[in-house]
């Protein structure tokens, strides 16, 4: 009977210690989401070049279309490999990141968002510029059958 509680007594005590181990993790991950900067709204039209906060140029080389592949074009300074992610507000679209790759002095990225089921055409771009972060809202089109 004496080993049977000391086997329950050290498991208590993993337990506890797995317990802290985790609140401790908790409170890290936290802590690090409240200090990560917050985006920037940058309202551009999708027919026209627009100036970036902190520099740079963003282009939708063509109207963006729904389930059809377009390019986006950054130029000026914009940092060291930027991303784009492709989210809709209050609706998981699944994973859609992009990475803009150096052409003639200019970033470029080749982008074909997917068809939303509730024909919602209301998407978010979140760039990721080095340590700047934007996000800007646009609407794709309907694609021509």
């Amino acid at each position: 009977m004496k080993m049977d509680r000391k086997k329950w007594l050290w498991l208590a005590g993993a337990l506890l210690l797995l317990a802290a181990l985790k609140l401790a993790l908790l409170g890290w991950w936290w802590r690090s989401q409240a200090a990560a900067p917050k985006a920037e709204t940058v309202a551009c039209a999708v027919d026209a070049a627009c100036a970036l906060p902190g520099g740079g140029e963003l282009r939708f080389a063509g109207a963006p279309l729904e389930g059809k592949p377009f390019e986006i074009v950054l130029t000026g300074e914009v940092g060291d490999a930027p991303t784009a992610e492709f989210a809709m507000a209050d609706m998981d679209m699944g994973f859609n990141r992009y990475r803009f790759v150096r052409e003639d002095g200019r970033w470029v990225a080749r982008v074909q968002l997917p068809v939303c089921v509730s024909q919602s055409r209301n998407w978010l771009m979140k760039l990721t510029l080095g340590e700047r972060k934007l996000v800007v809202p646009f609407a794709t089109q309907a694609a021509s059958s």
